[in-house]
């Protein structure tokens, strides 16, 4: 088990935005989670990553408790790829890929650098790696986003609307990134309003609403035969 995540609830002030959420993940998992605005998807992906901290309830990790000290001596192991791409502006994109490995010792700065190449190799960019973020496109800075995720050598990638801040035509191949990444041994949780990358990505998907977790079950469960009218509302307005 990756992730058991036990009565977990989360206030703001007197704003309950996560209720009593129960969820277990196993390893290698494709989660998707969907839900109207305000449901709690964010909050929860940022529990998961210690981004917030629990009002009340526990998640674990791997059996243990996820607190500060866990959070810390498996730095790396849990990515988040944000919707406002998060790059550091004064460095160049080679700079942003090798940073944090080399920080953490994952590897020496010229290991970091030839795996940052292949990578860019892979997705295209490698004629960007000099390049600062202010010159890339949305959908260029999103996808070196996503592989400085994988520099760390992650056991999951958590995906906050990856496309929400991206054109159209750029979605397609931010979405194509995360299908081929989906092949490799990462636990993958992502929040997204893209239902058909959903029914083609997912393992699993979650429907949340009102900080709850209304419903959950395989993609063809979901999308095919949703059991609560709630779901089925929300599946109707989307489509």
């Amino acid at each position: 088990m990756l992730y058991q995540v036990n009565k977990l609830v989360k206030k703001f002030g007197n704003i309950s935005v996560l209720k009593n959420i129960n969820l277990e993940i196993e390893e290698n998992e494709k989660i998707v989670i969907i839900g109207p605005s305000g449901s709690g998807k964010s909050t929860l992906l940022r529990c998961l990553n210690m981004l917030e901290k629990p009002t009340s309830g526990r998640i674990y990790y791997h059996g243990k408790v996820l607190n500060d000290k866990l959070y810390k001596s498996i730095q790396g192991k849990i990515g988040m790829v944000f919707q406002n791409y998060q790059l550091f502006d004064n460095l160049t994109v080679i700079d942003n890929l090798t940073l944090a490995p080399v920080l953490n010792k994952l590897m020496s700065k010229d290991e970091a650098i030839n795996k940052a190449r292949k990578y860019l190799r892979q997705i295209h960019l490698e004629d960007k790696e000099t390049s600062y973020p202010s010159d890339l496109s949305g959908g260029q800075k999103q996808r070196v986003a996503i592989i400085r995720s994988l520099m760390m050598n992650p056991e999951v990638i958590l995906f906050d609307e990856p496309t929400s801040a991206l054109d159209p035509e750029m979605i397609g191949e931010v979405l194509s990134l995360i299908m081929e990444v989906s092949r490799e041994n990462i636990t993958m949780i992502v929040v997204t309003h893209e239902l058909n990358f959903a029914q083609e990505f997912a393992t699993r998907v979650i429907f949340m609403d009102k900080g709850k977790i209304v419903e959950e079950g395989t993609k063809e469960q979901m999308f095919k035969h949703p059991k609560t009218n709630r779901l089925q509302r929300f599946l109707n307005n989307i489509q």
